[in-house]
């Protein structure tokens, strides 16, 4: 990242770790570092390491890393100089019109990109409250949305005409490949584009900072299909990794450590126009391992309401076991009554509405529930053996031993069987390990010798010790990679050397992970950096010494010049044997 006036002040006044605490609450101090798991890859191991020395981080499972800046952008789906303003704010730093970062391609679309999706979502709104969209409005009036909420949530209306959105983006300078990036237009058959949404009432998708990324539509024509519409994935949007209302909710989520996963978007908006302001959405009933995680960072007590049919309380289940694969607890609700959520706060209340919340049980017992709920006369033992071996499956998937341990016992008290039983059955139950959702770090220093590695260790972990290595040169380096990274450190100008990491990931990009990698290693309470670091440059100089002693040796014949280097470093190295 590029360094400026500005920059270099906001890192003074702000510390990673309390800014990346904000993002995951779990981030605990382990050592000299502070651990959590990532907060970019589904993993139940700590693997995500925060160093408040280097003030940088660095994930050992999916090779994620860099500094404050970096994290923001990453989590947020910012550019960097929107990093910055967002940062210099939490600084108390005035921004301005600070330009010395000079923005990337990719930077200039993705600000591009973001500011059509913020006029389409203006068109879409303006649509919505003219004449055409008054069917749209009398919809919303139905579902008892107030004026009020649908304005503050930036409800639209997409024409029927398919190029009504088009042409105003034209109108305005944008082009239609932007659109097609932005998902706003779609490619049809014969080359043609038309407006990705047509006849639809749109609700517009934000990320965590408040941008709108996308945007999904809702059909009124019953014969229309789908009956919802998605935004296709594009630089700005991943459905897997986007919670409908996560924006709005952060606040009292942040506040509380309290979510509500519903199913949808009328769900979500009923539920925060009536004070539930804690809910959120997947878009769809697919939920995935990015979603766990996301919620996992901000929720220690997450609740699922999906709908109250046969689709919702499967897809609730299927929720409840992602969680599980993730190492999350969460508690599954029912309303009973058939109805939608938002559906159930118009005719019942808040007050009603979170009874039914505090009423949540887990997954198993949930399950149970559903089992023994409308029966008239006790299950037999048959339907006792079948229940029992599907609700096991849930029980395997409990990664928490004790509580698994209290499930059988449940299990075995509820349907008045032996615990021993059901054991042993647990047992036999055979599930597929879930997929490993993490990218693993390219093993690019698989083949550097340990002693090399060790030293560019030292080196970055005290940038002061570059000074002393003075007698080394990169030719002292056996492995090209560890070559080329003391090759970089060395040259680093003496006012970059206190931020070596960062410096050196900057100028060699492809292998910042590794860089990273090395800065948060920790070295272990028995090291002593500068004695440490002195062994190893005499050990490194000793080996290169040792490797052309061994060239020469397998030469046919030597030249005079040749010999005499021979001769030298023989005498070197008896001399410098006593030194070891």
């Amino acid at each position: 990242m590029s360094s400026s006036p500005v920059i270099d002040k906001i890192k003074e006044k702000l510390d990673i770790v309390d800014v990346i605490s904000e993002y995951v609450p779990a981030l605990k101090k382990a050592g000299r570092n502070y651990k959590a798991c990532c907060p970019f890859h589904n993993e139940k191991t700590p693997s995500f390491n925060v160093s408040p020395d280097k003030q940088i981080y660095h994930c050992f499972g999916c090779a994620e890393g860099g500094d404050m800046f970096t994290f923001v952008m990453k989590i947020e789906g910012m550019t960097f100089p929107e990093a910055a303003r967002k940062l210099a704010l939490k600084a108390g730093v005035e921004y301005g019109d600070e330009r010395s970062h000079e923005m990337t391609e990719a930077d200039k679309e993705r600000l591009e990109l973001k500011k059509m999706l913020a006029h389409a979502a203006a068109f879409y709104q303006k649509a919505l409250f003219s004449p055409e969209g008054e069917k749209a409005k009398l919809y919303l009036g139905e579902r008892r949305l107030s004026k009020a909420t649908v304005e503050r949530v930036g409800l639209g209306w997409a024409p029927l005409n398919g190029n009504a959105l088009m042409a105003e983006l034209k109108a305005k300078g944008w082009s239609k490949d932007l659109a097609l990036k932005a998902g706003l237009v779609t490619e049809r058959e014969g080359g043609r584009t038309g407006d990705t949404f047509r006849g639809r009432i749109m609700f517009p998708i934000k990320s965590q900072a408040g941008d709108t990324t996308a945007f999904g539509g809702r059909v009124l024509d019953p014969e229309g299909q789908p009956k919802y519409l998605n935004s296709p994935e594009t630089v700005l949007f991943s459905k897997r990794k986007t919670l409908y209302g996560l924006h709005e909710a952060l606040p009292e989520i942040r506040k509380s450590g309290r979510l509500l996963l519903l199913e949808g978007y009328m769900d979500v908006i009923g539920a925060h126009q009536h004070g539930v302001t804690w809910a959120v959405a997947p878009l769809g009933t697919a939920l995935t391992a990015e979603h766990a995680g996301l919620i996992g960072r901000y929720a220690k007590d997450t609740v699922v309401m999906f709908d109250d049919d046969r689709a919702g309380i499967q897809a609730s289940v299927r929720a409840a076991e992602v969680f599980m694969d993730a190492g999350l607890y969460v508690r599954l609700a029912n309303l009973g009554t058939g109805q939608d959520p938002d559906e159930f706060l118009n005719d019942h209340g808040r007050e009603e509405f979170e009874k039914k919340l505090a009423e949540a049980s887990d997954t198993l017992e949930f399950r149970m529930n559903l089992f023994f709920k409308n029966r008239k006369t006790p299950p037999t033992s048959q339907e006792k053996a079948q229940a029992i071996s599907v609700l096991l499956e849930t029980v395997a998937r409990q990664p928490d031993e004790i509580l698994k341990s209290e499930w059988v016992k449940s299990l075995a008290t509820r349907f008045s069987v032996e615990e021993t039983s059901v054991l042993k059955q647990l047992r036999k139950v055979s599930l597929k390990a879930p997929q490993a959702q993490s990218r693993r770090a390219a093993p690019e220093a698989s083949a550097m010798p340990s002693l090399e590695r060790g030293f560019l260790q030292l080196l970055l972990r005290d940038p002061a010790l570059i000074a002393q290595a003075a007698d080394l040169s990169p030719e002292d380096f056996s492995d090209p990679l560890a070559r080329r990274l003391f090759e970089a450190a060395v040259a680093l100008p003496p006012a970059d050397r206190a931020k070596a990491a960062n410096a050196i990931a900057a100028r060699l990009p492809e292998h910042a992970a590794l860089v990273l990698e090395l800065a948060v290693s920790d070295l272990g309470p028995d090291m002593s950096a500068g004695r440490d670091a002195a062994g190893a440059s005499r050990m490194l100089k000793r080996f290169s010494k040792e490797r052309r002693l061994k060239e020469l040796k397998a030469l046919p014949s030597m030249t005079p010049q040749q010999l005499q280097e021979y001769s030298k470093l023989m005498t070197e190295l008896k001399s410098s044997a006593k030194d070891l």
